[in-house]
């Protein structure tokens, strides 16, 4: 595919923005009545220039103050700006506004047109040539090229459309390579014959026909349909495209602007957000802790309040760590550029970097997590992911946020301290290590209670763990214990590896446990009764052979059915089972049919034995009952 890049047109209102586009690309972007009767854009404006490098997508935004916030979802996810002067008007304050902005937001690289020049002389020109060059120093346009333009004399229209195809020339971003997208969603519609349709910049990846989605932060899951790109449907597209996405299973009604699509997993719906925060140096005030704002990044503007996390006041011009509480879920990916707002007067104050977009919430001047902040804001490094693994605490951090890999598997520079746990969340080693310590410390202090139990029951283990740890990464947890030989987990209970609750017992009564095991394994097949082995002896605790009996079976030396007749108990040794099971497979070729009487006659027992016993067989798929008669289920699968 060739090279692509989104270019912003911005500037102030009545600048000439639109024309330019449309006698630069043909295309009208004034698309609403509205526009036409208002003479400005409303909502943004898409036209595109075709050159045999690429294609530059021109997104022309609104230049009026109310409508910022529409300008800031079109100036996110653009490379270049194409800012735009009045050469007659010179510097508004939405120019301004415009430039700081799109700064804020990461662009790097762009032109200036000065426009109408059919309307100044030369004297003109030289003096707004000289104030542009004061606005834009120290800007990322300082060093962008100038060039003076009308669309009534056609002067300049060629050295913009050179300019914007040098573009093509700066190196693609790193997201267009990567297998995780998600794509802010400015439109949801409906279409006859198509359904649902949601248009967007996509911010990242490459999103292809098939594609699951998630539509965050509702969590609602879609499959892309078609992608269309420039009016024509297309296979695949990539990361700075604008493209609509024709989806299924889901109604238009259940999208808004200020959704996400994303990749499966990607993103998670969260209420803080760490960021990297800068102030514009114009302002007249500093922003104080707590301050409420407007946020805006993506398609969203959400109501959030400021914590600063180092600072008492962030003045103007300085930049911070700081936490942003949001009024609302939000759902987005770590490094997304972001703008905050005041609200009366209403102007853009700063913005920055979203660091990490599920945090835990932070103590103010907690040297250790703005150490670590301090890490993920140099950049996408292995420190900074490992920094932000950590700061997710026992909640984890999904894998595909992390990684731009089809195998799902962690890089080698990070497996030396993190860890996948189930679900493809990824946790940090010490964590993992303690919340083990946490398990085992619990299930110490169930044998303590109750040391004649075999293991303390899983739910009691898993209350032992910080609410926030999900239950996939307790099951990890208990699967990580009992690789290491640190516990046993079975029929669900967990213990100590090698306890015995025998070991707990007193001289005497681990030799009255021993007696009853050893009358019940003597009695193969035709077991004493429960209550013989029960019945305690002249001035003994009536419950004492009782609770011994019972913790044979905890132990699994030993196995209590139900017998035929109400209340009936039947208790067999786990010897008479095995020896049971041989015996039955010796004398039963595959799919021959026995009945109980067969039975009873193999093991030298009687009916009110033998049923329990089958039953128990069939419970556990080694026989299988057909009527009157059973099969060997373990024949039919190759064996014993």
């Amino acid at each position: 595919m060739k090279r692509h890049v989104s270019v912003g047109v911005i500037g102030h209102v009545d600048h000439g923005k639109t024309s330019l586009v449309k006698a630069l690309s043909g295309i009208d972007t004034d698309r609403l009545k509205e526009e036409k009767e208002r003479g400005m854009s409303i909502v943004l404006g898409f036209a595109y220039l075709a050159f045999e490098e690429g294609i530059v997508d021109l997104i022309d935004v609104p230049g009026h103050e109310h409508f910022v916030r529409t300008m800031v979802s079109g100036a996110t996810g653009i490379e270049a700006a194409m800012l735009v002067i009045d050469v007659n008007e010179g510097v508004k304050p939405q120019t301004t506004e415009h430039l700081a902005i799109t700064g804020l937001l990461g662009m790097r690289r762009g032109i200036v047109v000065l426009a109408k020049s059919d309307r100044a002389d030369n004297s003109e020109r030289a003096a707004t040539l000289s104030r542009m060059r004061r606005l834009l120093k120290n800007t990322y346009l300082e060093l962008a090229p100038i060039i003076f333009s009308s669309v009534l004399s056609g002067e300049g229209l060629a050295e913009v459309k050179a300019a914007l195809r040098s573009l093509l020339t700066m190196p693609a971003p790193t997201s267009s390579a990567t297998t995780q997208f998600y794509l802010p969603v400015d439109r949801a519609f409906s279409m006859p014959g198509r359904g649902t349709v949601v248009t967007g910049t996509l911010r990242r990846g490459t999103m292809q026909v098939g594609d699951e989605v998630d539509i965050m932060p509702a969590g609602v899951r879609a499959t892309v349909r078609q992608l269309e790109w420039h009016n024509g449907q297309v296979e695949r597209a990539i990361a700075g495209q604008r493209v609509g996405v024709n989806l299924r299973h889901v109604r238009a009604s259940e999208i808004a602007r200020g959704d996400t699509l994303a990749s499966v997993g990607l993103l998670q719906p969260w209420e803080l957000l760490d960021v990297d925060l800068c102030l514009l140096a114009r302002l007249d005030k500093p922003v104080t802790d707590g301050q409420a704002v407007r946020l805006l990044f993506g398609t969203n503007d959400v109501p959030a309040r400021v914590r600063l996390l180092g600072c008492v006041q962030l003045d103007p011009g300085q930049r911070a760590l700081a936490q942003l509480r949001t009024g609302r879920p939000v759902a987005c990916a770590a490094g997304e550029p972001f703008i905050i707002r005041r609200e009366s007067p209403a102007m853009t104050i700063g913005g920055g970097r979203i660091l990490d977009p599920v945090p835990t919430r932070h103590r103010r001047f907690d040297a250790a997590a703005l150490a670590r902040l301090a890490v993920v804001a140099r950049g996408e490094t292995d420190d900074a992911k490992v920094e932000r693994i950590k700061s997710a605490g026992y909640v984890g951090l999904s894998l595909s946020s992390l990684i731009d890999r089809e195998d799902d598997s962690l890089p080698a520079s990070l497996t030396k301290v993190c860890v996948i746990v189930s679900e493809k969340v990824v946790l940090y080693r010490p964590l993992l290590a303690s919340l083990g310590d946490m398990v085992v410390a619990s299930i110490e202090k169930f044998h303590a209670r109750s040391p004649t139990k075999r293991g303390a029951p899983i739910a009691y283990c898993r209350s032992s763990l910080p609410r926030t740890v999900a239950d996939a990464t307790f099951k990890f947890v208990l699967h990580t214990l009992s690789a290491a030989r640190r516990i046993v987990v079975g029929d669900g209970l967990a213990c100590r590896y090698g306890y015995d609750p025998r070991a707990t017992l007193s001289d005497d009564d681990r030799k009255i446990a021993a007696a009853i095991e050893s009358g019940i394994r003597s009695g193969g097949t035709m077991p004493p009764d429960v209550a013989h082995l029960v019945q305690p002896m002249a001035g003994e605790d009536p419950q004492r052979r009782q609770r011994l009996l019972y913790l044979l079976i905890d132990v699994g030396c030993v196995m209590l059915f139900d017998g035929q007749l109400s209340g009936q108990r039947i208790v067999f040794h786990t010897d008479a089972l095995a020896h049971a099971r041989r015996a039955m497979h010796r004398a039963y070729a595959p799919s021959t049919r026995f009945t109980v009487a067969d039975v009873r006659v193999l093991l030298g027992s009687s009916r009110k034995f033998i049923v329990p016993l089958l039953e128990h067989f069939d419970a556990i798929g080694y026989t299988r009952r057909q009527g009157d008669h059973r099969v060997l289920i373990q024949h039919e699968q190759g064996g014993e």
